[in-house]
């Protein structure tokens, strides 16, 4: 599906850092995440954020952390764990309905996604949208912005204020760009295209795990309107 899109058409002749199947997010399965795909796509998104810089290597490892927890969880038992709601239902039976080892770092893993979620979104739109490619290389307002709708209502003083500062440190798209590229050249739109059609799954992966946590009342809803919205309209 979401593969066949990137290895068909002009788009699809070149490779890029998204257009790998292992960093794929899958398709739904009979209403459920298929855990082992999920977790590699989430792999790749956590190295892909090495590509903002040093400054983002506490975010980076982070999200590799919370892969790791979850992981660690799948890897006792792949067969009965195959679909991530299955791992939660077992996780919280484990621990009295609460939250257990694996299910609380799928939560802060599941924060993370929604925020780079909201960064690669507006990346593009920012990207396709903009007359003057040059006027919106800076990346500081669009990770701010994505910043602001997902995890700033879940993070304290202290953590809001290191958030700042990391910010400030963003690097222009055409690093970004360059990094995705893996060494061609002159393929920025090519490389968007490859994010846009890798949002796709993304989006929907993350808007069943958050909706699954809504729904256990593990997690609150998010109040402000985020790209996962459109899903719901």
């Amino acid at each position: 599906m979401i593969a066949e899109r990137m290895t068909s058409g002009s788009c699809g002749e070149v490779r890029t850092y998204f257009s790998h199947a292992e960093r794929m997010f899958p398709e739904i399965e009979n209403g459920k995440v298929p855990t082992e795909q999920f977790l590699m796509a989430c792999q790749g998104i956590a190295d892909f954020v090495g590509f903002l810089g040093t400054a983002f290597t506490p975010v980076k490892n982070d999200i590799s952390g919370n892969v790791a927890k979850v992981r660690s969880k799948f890897e006792s038992n792949k067969e009965k764990f195959k679909y991530l709601e299955d791992l939660i239902d077992d996780d919280l039976a484990q621990n009295g309905g609460k939250l257990g080892y694996a299910t609380e770092g799928l939560l802060w893993l599941k924060r993370g996604l929604e925020f780079m979620l909201e960064l690669l979104t507006e990346m593009v739109r920012e990207y396709r949208s903009s007359a003057d490619k040059n006027a919106t290389e800076s990346l500081v307002d669009i990770i701010n912005k994505a910043y602001v709708a997902t995890l700033k209502r879940h993070h304290g003083f202290v953590s809001k204020q290191l958030f700042k500062v990391v910010i400030i440190a963003a690097p222009y798209r055409r690093t970004i760009l360059k990094a995705l590229a893996e060494g061609n050249e002159g393929i920025d739109d090519i490389c968007i295209d490859h994010i846009a059609a890798h949002l796709d799954n993304f989006r929907i992966n993350v808007a069943h795990v958050v909706d699954y946590y809504v729904e256990k009342k593990l997690d609150t809803p998010n109040p402000t309107p985020t790209s996962l919205t459109q899903l719901k309209n």
